[in-house]
Protein backbone atom coordinates (compact mmCIF):
# COMPACT_ATOMS: atom_id res chain seq x y z
CA UNK A 1 0.00 0.00 0.00
CA UNK A 2 1.18 3.27 -0.87
CA UNK A 3 -0.24 6.68 0.90
CA UNK A 4 -1.13 9.51 -1.24
CA UNK A 5 -1.46 13.25 -0.71
CA UNK A 6 -4.43 14.83 -2.44
CA UNK A 7 -4.11 18.46 -2.71
CA UNK A 8 -7.23 19.97 -4.08
CA UNK A 9 -7.76 23.71 -5.75
CA UNK A 10 -10.52 26.18 -5.41
CA UNK A 11 -11.01 25.24 -8.94
CA UNK A 12 -11.41 21.47 -8.39
CA UNK A 13 -12.93 21.10 -4.88
CA UNK A 14 -16.55 21.33 -6.04
CA UNK A 15 -16.49 18.29 -8.30
CA UNK A 16 -16.40 14.65 -7.24
CA UNK A 17 -13.06 13.78 -8.97
CA UNK A 18 -12.31 11.14 -6.07
CA UNK A 19 -15.34 9.10 -6.99
CA UNK A 20 -14.97 8.90 -10.77
CA UNK A 21 -11.59 7.74 -10.27
CA UNK A 22 -12.21 5.16 -8.09
CA UNK A 23 -15.53 3.92 -10.18
CA UNK A 24 -13.19 4.35 -13.42
CA UNK A 25 -10.13 2.65 -12.85
CA UNK A 26 -11.72 0.10 -10.18
CA UNK A 27 -9.17 0.13 -7.92
CA UNK A 28 -9.73 0.95 -3.81
CA UNK A 29 -8.98 4.03 -2.10
CA UNK A 30 -9.29 4.18 1.41
CA UNK A 31 -9.34 7.63 2.61
CA UNK A 32 -7.39 8.08 5.79
CA UNK A 33 -8.09 11.70 6.49
CA UNK A 34 -9.37 14.81 4.81
CA UNK A 35 -9.77 18.63 5.26
CA UNK A 36 -11.99 20.18 2.64
CA UNK A 37 -13.88 23.45 2.04
CA UNK A 38 -15.03 25.14 -1.17
CA UNK A 39 -11.43 26.99 -1.12
CA UNK A 40 -9.88 23.67 -1.82
CA UNK A 41 -8.18 21.32 0.66
CA UNK A 42 -6.46 17.56 1.06
CA UNK A 43 -6.78 14.14 0.88
CA UNK A 44 -4.39 11.36 2.11
CA UNK A 45 -5.76 8.33 0.99
CA UNK A 46 -3.51 4.92 0.63
CA UNK A 47 -4.31 2.59 -2.33
CA UNK A 48 -2.47 -0.58 -3.84
CA UNK A 49 1.24 -0.23 -4.73
CA UNK A 50 0.92 -1.90 -7.75
CA UNK A 51 -1.84 0.80 -9.41
CA UNK A 52 0.12 3.97 -8.13
CA UNK A 53 1.13 5.16 -11.29
CA UNK A 54 -2.30 4.72 -13.09
CA UNK A 55 -4.19 6.47 -10.25
CA UNK A 56 -1.63 9.17 -9.60
CA UNK A 57 -2.01 9.85 -13.86
CA UNK A 58 -5.92 9.74 -13.12
CA UNK A 59 -5.62 12.52 -10.61
CA UNK A 60 -3.40 15.16 -11.76
CA UNK A 61 -5.61 14.59 -15.09
CA UNK A 62 -7.74 15.89 -13.26
CA UNK A 63 -5.95 19.18 -11.96
CA UNK A 64 -5.46 17.43 -8.39
CA UNK A 65 -1.81 17.81 -6.65
CA UNK A 66 -0.40 14.54 -6.07
CA UNK A 67 2.38 13.83 -3.50
CA UNK A 68 4.05 10.54 -2.18
CA UNK A 69 6.13 11.40 0.48
CA UNK A 70 6.78 11.30 4.30
CA UNK A 71 4.33 13.34 5.83
CA UNK A 72 6.04 14.03 9.07
CA UNK A 73 9.94 15.07 10.18
CA UNK A 74 11.29 14.91 13.34
CA UNK A 75 13.91 16.53 15.11
CA UNK A 76 15.69 13.97 17.34
CA UNK A 77 18.02 16.18 18.63
CA UNK A 78 15.28 18.77 19.67
CA UNK A 79 12.77 16.22 20.96
CA UNK A 80 13.46 15.50 24.77
CA UNK A 81 11.02 12.28 24.69
CA UNK A 82 8.20 14.73 26.54
CA UNK A 83 5.18 12.26 25.34
CA UNK A 84 2.69 15.86 24.69
CA UNK A 85 2.62 14.51 21.30
CA UNK A 86 1.96 10.67 21.94
CA UNK A 87 -1.55 10.91 24.12
CA UNK A 88 -3.19 13.12 21.19
CA UNK A 89 -2.31 10.77 18.26
CA UNK A 90 -5.85 9.51 16.67
CA UNK A 91 -4.04 6.68 14.83
CA UNK A 92 -1.47 5.29 17.64
CA UNK A 93 1.53 6.34 15.04
CA UNK A 94 3.56 7.41 18.52
CA UNK A 95 4.53 5.08 21.03
CA UNK A 96 6.44 5.31 24.27
CA UNK A 97 9.02 2.40 24.86
CA UNK A 98 9.76 0.98 28.37
CA UNK A 99 12.24 3.61 28.73
CA UNK A 100 9.75 6.38 28.08
CA UNK A 101 11.60 7.55 24.51
CA UNK A 102 9.25 8.78 21.96
CA UNK A 103 8.37 6.46 18.86
CA UNK A 104 6.87 7.17 15.45
CA UNK A 105 5.87 4.70 13.18
CA UNK A 106 5.11 6.99 9.91
CA UNK A 107 3.57 4.28 8.20
CA UNK A 108 0.86 4.75 10.90
CA UNK A 109 1.02 8.90 10.48
CA UNK A 110 -1.65 10.55 8.42
CA UNK A 111 -0.12 13.90 8.18
CA UNK A 112 -0.83 16.98 7.44
CA UNK A 113 -4.69 16.08 7.62
CA UNK A 114 -4.17 15.77 11.82
CA UNK A 115 -1.35 17.42 12.88
CA UNK A 116 -2.11 17.24 16.29
CA UNK A 117 1.84 16.33 17.07
CA UNK A 118 3.08 19.01 15.59
CA UNK A 119 0.36 21.59 17.55
CA UNK A 120 1.53 20.17 20.82
CA UNK A 121 5.41 19.55 20.26
CA UNK A 122 6.71 22.48 23.25
CA UNK A 123 9.99 21.55 21.39
CA UNK A 124 8.98 21.92 17.89
CA UNK A 125 10.35 18.96 17.26
CA UNK A 126 7.82 17.26 14.68
CA UNK A 127 7.49 19.06 11.83
CA UNK A 128 4.40 18.34 9.32
CA UNK A 129 6.00 18.23 5.43
CA UNK A 130 3.97 19.73 2.62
Amino acid sequence: MVRLLLRFSEKVVGQPITAEIILEQGVPVNILGAQINQLGGEILAEIPSAHLDKIVKAFRERGVTVTVRKLIEVNSDKCFDCGSCFSLCPVNAITLEEDFSVVFDEGKCIGSTCGLCADACPAKAIKLTR
